[in-house]
């Protein structure tokens, strides 16, 4: 069991983000210690850092949240999420390619100005 803090370092995330998840009902109450701290599984950390990577990839908190209630519903939700995954992943990829020209425009941007070129 860790505390909200050692979740909060161990995922990378705030604490203020941790509540703010579980407010937005994306992670389920935590459960609490005699001390009333709230205490997270290996499990939850585990989910905390797959709702990190949605975000990273650009899933909205509301997405994540549906998504969040298809895993609650079971395994009866399977080919909805593998769709979901299947296109976050497609955007990603998409957004891989769109970094990749960026960076190859800023490298010519170099060139030209290593070479003395003005524009």
């Amino acid at each position: 069991m860790y505390t909200i803090g050692q979740a909060a370092q161990k995922v990378g995330f705030s604490i203020g983000a941790i509540r703010f998840y579980e407010r937005k009902g994306l992670l389920e109450p935590a459960a609490r210690s005699e001390q009333n701290n709230r205490l997270y599984t290996d499990s939850e950390i585990n989910w905390l850092v797959f709702i990190k990577c949605l975000r990273e990839t650009g899933m909205s908190v509301e997405d994540i949240k549906q998504f969040a209630n298809m895993v609650m519903a079971g395994t009866a939700t399977l080919p909805e999420r593998i769709k979901i995954i299947q296109d976050q992943k497609q955007k990603l990829l998409d957004d891989i390619e769109e970094k990749k020209s960026q960076l190859v425009h800023l490298e010519r941007k170099l060139q030209r100005y290593y070479n003395g070129e003005n524009y």
